[in-house]
C-alpha cells in the first residue's frame, strides 16, 4: 500500500507538505486527556489573539479560503475548510463534535496547530490512498449526508482506487472509511505548505494518541521531493 501525491498537484501546488501518521487505536466513546483537550481549546485560541470576529483572519485560515474560493470555485462561508469549521465552532462557545476519542483528538490537534486534520479507518481503504485532481462526474457522499455530489476536475480530493474519500481536499470525509468503534488501525493525514507546522502537527497529534494508550507506527510527509511513502 502507497500514499502519494498526484504529480498535477505539484502544478498548481508547489509547495504542498502532507503529513502522515499511522497508529494502532482503542476506539471509545470518550477518555479523560481527550475531553481536557476539548476544554482547552477556547483558552488556547484566545492566547493567540483569536475569537469569534476575526478568526477568518488567521493566515491559515486566510490561505484555505483562499483556496476554496479561487481555485475550488466554492463560496468560502458555505464550503469552510476542515480546520475552520472547527475554530468557527470554538471561539462561539461550543466544543468540538462528539464523536470518539480519536476523531474528538485529532480535531483538537487540528485546533491546536491550526492545520486541517484527517483520519481513515485503513481496513476500510481499497488499495492506495493519493492526493489528486477529482474526475469529472466522478460522486462522493460525504459522513452524515444523504446525497452524493459530483466533483469537478479542479477540486482536489483524497481517494483510494475505488472512492473519493475526503472531497476539497478537507471539506469533509467519507462515510465509507470513517473512524468508528471497530477500528484497529488508522492513517492521519495533516495538510500544510509548511514543512515546519507539519512536522510540529505531527509530533503533537503521536503525543497525544500516547496519552490516550494509541500506539503510533509510522509517520513522515509527502511533498515534491518525497512523492509517495510505501505504508508498511
Amino acid at each position: 500500500m502507497y500514499a502519494r501525491i498526484d504529480e498535477k498537484i505539484f502544478e498548481e501546488y508547489p509547495d504542498v507538505e502532507i503529513g502522515f501518521l499511522i497508529a494502532e487505536v482503542s476506539v471509545k466513546k470518550s477518555d479523560p486527556h481527550t475531553e481536557n483537550l476539548k476544554n482547552s481549546l477556547k483558552s488556547h485560541v484566545n492566547t493567540q489573539g483569536i475569537n469569534a470576529t476575526n478568526f477568518v483572519l488567521n493566515p491559515n485560515i486566510a490561505l484555505w479560503r483562499k483556496i476554496y474560493e479561487e481555485h475550488f470555485h466554492v463560496k468560502a462561508k458555505t464550503y469552510r475548510s476542515s480546520v475552520e469549521s472547527l475554530l468557527k465552532r470554538v471561539t462561539t462557545g461550543k466544543s468540538v463534535w462528539n464523536i470518539n476519542n480519536i476523531v474528538d483528538l485529532y480535531n483538537c490537534c487540528s485546533v491546536l496547530s491550526f492545520l486541517p486534520m484527517g483520519g481513515y479507518d485503513l481496513s476500510k481503504i481499497s488499495g492506495d490512498i493519493t492526493i489528486r485532481f477529482a474526475q469529472e462526474g466522478e460522486s462522493f457522499l460525504a459522513l452524515g449526508e444523504r446525497r452524493s455530489v459530483e466533483t469537478k476536475p479542479n477540486h482536489v480530493v483524497y481517494a483510494d482506487d475505488e472512492r473519493v474519500v475526503c472531497w476539497l481536499w478537507n471539506y469533509k470525509d467519507s462515510a465509507k472509511t470513517c473512524i468508528d468503534s471497530k477500528s484497529k488501525t488508522v492513517m492521519f493525514f495533516i495538510d500544510s505548505f509548511d514543512r515546519e507546522k507539519v512536522e510540529n502537527a505531527l509530533q503533537l497529534l503521536a503525543e497525544n494518541l500516547e496519552k490516550i494508550h494509541c500506539t503510533p507506527l509510522q509517520r513522515g510527509v509527502l511533498n515534491k521531493a518525497s512523492r509517495e511513502a510505501s505504508i508498511e
